[in-house]
């Protein structure tokens, strides 16, 4: 029989018998330019593959071969050889079994652990110890609690009240600027798995250039330093910078994640909820740069590419907008996207696109009196197809690269 019919009986490929042509454990009778495949092909092959179900590897396998054809043994000689092979073979698969068995083992720990941490969910509210950093959006006087629901010293329902009539809500923990059924409800499910969603769609090297940059930024905190100060992240969005840090967190910082998407902000704390860890995390549903928050009660601004993500619908640099929320000697870590060249695809409109130079941003920085600490420039990259449906800012055409920087402000 010729090589496809020999392999659709034993159903493999035909590059599979080819394969074991070459290791010589199939050695067919070649006819005119063909290989014709015999009885004794079929014998073989039958031998190698009932090998192959008891664990024996190719090249174990090739041995034996070898020793059946050229050792020509007796018959007594083959039984202590093959019974000699087989008992190594059963205590590799034993020890293969207990480790198999540990591995079982580890991984029903794991999830044990998993299910622990569950059941020690925390609530993340507004800390009644925060409400001194909040005031009126509109007249910036002080705002009156009314609780309908506290844990844990956080207020998980209630309102803010000012004099001036305007009033702030809390529903589910999260503080709403505004009125909460102002702002779009887009579903709860499209981010329940956003995660693996981004992962299987992004570009991997586009992953690898982000993780780059949030490693950046991490590398430049002192996690002591944080200890007692007030920190603000503007689009917070998936909390791709939060999450890498929150275990870390000194309990007495506060750490406030405004965006202006509610299910965003209820996917990020619910996320973080399901940790173990406790930390002062208040979450405000507003758009920027109206913020109910007093003047300069901001030590540390994290910006993981919030400037840039509000510079695609705004002519204002942020930063700039939020300045009279920052301290004198406040702090920025932040993470800007820079277009070296805008390519004829790009999102951009003209008008917007002076807040994506390196140029216009260190300018923007300096006049708020940031000086420069430290910097740091990714490679530059032409994009040359789509790097996913999470990222439309990058256009085939586009010349990007990220910008990180450590600043603090001189007064």
């Amino acid at each position: 029989m010729k090589i496809s019919e020999f392999a659709a009986r034993f159903g493999v490929k035909n590059d599979t018998v080819r394969y074991y042509m070459d290791l010589n454990l199939i050695i067919p009778v070649k006819k005119g330019g063909h290989y014709h495949f015999d009885e004794k092909c079929v014998e073989d092959m039958q031998e190698v593959l009932k090998l192959k179900k008891m664990e024996f590897s190719l090249q174990e396998i090739k041995d034996i071969f070898n020793f059946k054809r050229i050792g020509k043994l007796t018959s007594y000689q083959q039984l202590n050889y093959y019974q000699g092979l087989y008992r190594q073979k059963i205590r590799e698969i034993e020890e293969k079994i207990d480790e198999l068995i540990k591995a079982k083992e580890e991984l029903e720990e794991k999830i044990a652990e998993l299910l622990s941490d569950q059941n020690q969910m925390t609530t993340i509210g507004i800390d009644l110890s925060v409400l001194k950093l909040f005031s009126c959006p509109e007249c910036n006087h002080e705002l009156l609690l009314s609780a309908e629901k506290v844990e844990a010293n956080q207020v998980i329902e209630g309102s803010l009240h000012c004099d001036c009539g305007k009033s702030l809500h809390i529903k589910n923990g999260i503080l709403y600027a505004g009125d909460p059924d102002s702002y779009a409800e887009q579903g709860d499910n499209r981010y329940q798995n956003h995660i693996e969603d981004y992962i299987k769609t992004t570009n991997p090297d586009f992953i690898d250039e982000s993780y780059q940059s949030l490693d950046w930024m991490q590398r430049q905190l002192g996690f002591e330093t944080l200890s007692g100060k007030v920190i603000m992240e503007p689009g917070s969005g998936y909390g791709f910078f939060l999450r890498q840090i929150y275990e870390n967190l000194p309990a007495d910082s506060v750490y406030i994640c405004i965006d202006n998407n509610p299910q965003l902000n209820k996917y990020l704390k619910q996320m973080l909820e399901m940790t173990s860890k406790r930390a002062k995390i208040i979450f405000i549903t507003g758009d920027l740069p109206e913020l109910p928050l007093k003047d300069h009660v901001i030590d540390l601004l994290f910006d993981f590419t919030g400037t840039s993500c509000f510079a695609f619908e705004n002519r204002g640099f942020l930063t700039e907008l939020l300045k009279n929320y920052l301290k004198e000697q406040a702090t920025l870590l932040a993470t800007f996207i820079i277009y070296q060249k805008f390519g004829p695809n790009n999102i951009v409109p003209e008008p917007f696109r002076k807040n994506f130079t390196y140029k216009n941003i260190k300018e923007e920085l300096i006049n708020i009196n940031f000086k420069i600490e430290n910097e740091f420039k990714s490679e530059s990259q032409t994009i040359q197809k789509s790097m996913g449906k999470y990222e439309s800012f990058a256009q085939p055409g586009d010349q990007i690269y990220s910008y990180q920087i450590l600043a603090k402000r001189s007064g």
